[in-house]
């Protein structure tokens, strides 16, 4: 039995481990939110329930992460309105279901806030003018058309009455943000589609969720490239400075230039000795008149 426990455990020992698979939650949630919110645009009694829903799974969504960040998520989703877009109106408008009624009425009109349509100008025709109006707006289809999105109301001050007939859609004024966070407002202001006109402070105004997470990570890749760079061109400062540290220093002879100046002072001296060979005699002109100092070294050594 000893024997059969050890083979036993030596054989979930080489059982490979399974990988903890990330949690699919988010996108499920996120595919639920889309089917129910499609849902809402039928002209049923269960059309506010199913858009409800939607809102609340997508939320739900949303929020899943670290449970350090699920507060601040939280409180910027409860800021925020989730609807699916039916039609676009104009390069800057268009038409989303009331799922959560929280204005009575069951079709509204998102109007883009902060901006404005492009100005025709004294230069473009009218044909160009209307050309161009026509692209933004499909820029605009091309971003939200039968698409969930996040919108946020402006102040109540800076929106226009609402007519009476409850059955004609009302026009709100607002910041609206892709699914993924993305602002369209500054999307379609950056892209030149639409002109800036700043009529209210928004807070929010700016990418969100995912999209800020995004940019944030770019950014955070852009910081260390830099620092990258900055660290290896200190680097090579410092390298330059040490080579020109070298240069300046005395140079000394050590063993081998002490052993290369002896070998020099024995050739020298080698040399003078004549590498040791008898001095060759030299021949002696007879016929060479001598001087009076020669003649008197001759007398004498032949004394």
């Amino acid at each position: 039995q000893a024997r059969l426990a050890l083979t036993r455990g030596a054989r979930l020992l080489r059982t490979p481990t399974m990988a903890v698979r990330p949690s699919r939650r988010p996108l499920s949630l996120l595919l639920l939110a889309g089917v129910l919110a499609g849902l809402a645009l039928a002209e049923e009694p269960v059309a506010e329930p199913a858009a409800e829903l939607a809102a609340d799974a997508a939320a739900e969504g949303a929020v899943e992460g670290a449970p350090e960040e699920m507060d601040e998520t939280k409180k910027l989703l409860a800021q925020l309105t989730i609807g699916m877009v039916s039609e676009v109106v104009d390069e800057r408008t268009f038409e989303i279901r009331d799922a959560a009624a929280k204005t009575g009425r069951k079709r509204i009109h998102i109007r883009l806030g902060n901006v404005a349509a492009p100005t025709k100008g004294a230069g473009p025709s009218e044909e160009q003018h209307q050309a161009r109006l026509g692209e933004s707006k499909a820029a605009l289809e091309k971003l939200v058309g039968k698409q969930m999105i996040w919108w946020k109301a402006a102040p109540d001050e800076h929106q226009p009455p609402k007519p009476d007939d409850l059955e004609v859609a009302a026009v709100v004024i607002g910041d609206v943000w892709m699914i993924d966070g993305r602002h369209v407002n500054s999307m379609l202001a950056k892209l030149g589609h639409l002109e800036r006109e700043e009529l209210y402070k928004e807070e929010l105004a700016r990418d969100i969720l995912t999209a800020e997470a995004d940019v944030q990570k770019k950014k955070a890749y852009k910081d260390l490239e830099e620092a990258l760079k900055e660290s290896d061109k200190q680097k090579r400062k410092e390298a330059e400075e040490r080579v020109k540290e070298e240069k300046m220093k005395p140079e000394y002879f050590g063993m081998a230039g002490w052993f290369g100046l002896g070998t020099l002072g024995v050739i020298v001296v080698a040399a003078l000795c004549n590498f040791g060979r008898p001095a060759q005699k030299k021949n002696k002109n007879m016929n060479k008149k001598r001087g009076p100092c020669e003649k008197l070294w001759m007398k004498l050594k032949g004394a």
